[in-house]
């Protein structure tokens, strides 16, 4: 009976840290793909996808490149032998990892750069757990997509485009899981990218 009750507080303890709930906050635009026209090639770059969910981003996002039938052709890295090319990059925030673990970024980049938010940082993490996460612990991602645009070996243009969003872990991502946003990253992307297409009308 005492190793079912030992087992069953682990098990309360760690749900909360098992459940996230991720909300994404940044505006979402359309553009109507029908009024693209098809007759230029493009290659591609990528630039700061190192995770395996940043990977699985990008897929989506170079899956609406190939399917918004601007492109007569979508290439990797061959700048030489289309009508131009995108770097596209991933400007990521620092992570936090749960109980102040290892960053992916230096652990200065925070506390130098906004040290109110690393305050509230901290004291937001301290408050979880000290609580058993009654508190939620919240991650702001403030990070942004970006293509730079080449035509011929020569920068026209940076178009950059916010993809904010928060991950909850606790109590409250439990109560909120209805609304996680993870699942709309497919969507998300395919906008962005039909906005960068929208903008880059007269370009490409």
């Amino acid at each position: 009976m005492q190793r079912f009750l030992i087992s069953f507080l682990r098990i309360i303890f760690l749900l909360p840290l098992l459940s996230c709930s991720v909300f994404y906050s940044s505006e979402r635009l359309k553009t109507d793909f029908s009024k693209l026209i098809k007759n230029k090639s493009l290659s591609y770059e990528l630039i700061g996808w190192d995770d395996e969910a940043d990977r699985r981003r990008i897929s989506y996002i170079l899956a609406a490149l190939q399917s918004s039938g601007k492109f007569t052709s979508l290439r990797y890295q061959d700048q030489t032998n289309t009508d131009a090319h995108v770097q596209i990059i991933l400007e990521s925030s620092p992570k936090f990892k749960i109980f102040l673990g290892e960053a992916s970024e230096p652990v200065s980049y925070l506390p130098e750069r906004n040290p109110p938010r690393f305050g509230i940082y901290l004291l937001n993490r301290f408050l979880a757990i000290s609580t058993f996460f009654i508190i939620p612990d919240i991650d702001r991602d403030d990070d942004y997509l970006v293509f730079r645009l080449s035509k011929k070996g020569k920068l026209e243009k940076e178009y950059r485009y916010p993809m904010e969003s928060y991950r909850v872990f606790g109590w409250v991502s439990l109560l909120f899981m209805w609304g996680d946003d993870r699942k709309e990253w497919k969507p998300i992307l395919t906008e962005k990218v039909s906005e960068f297409l929208g903008d880059t009308a007269n370009e490409l």
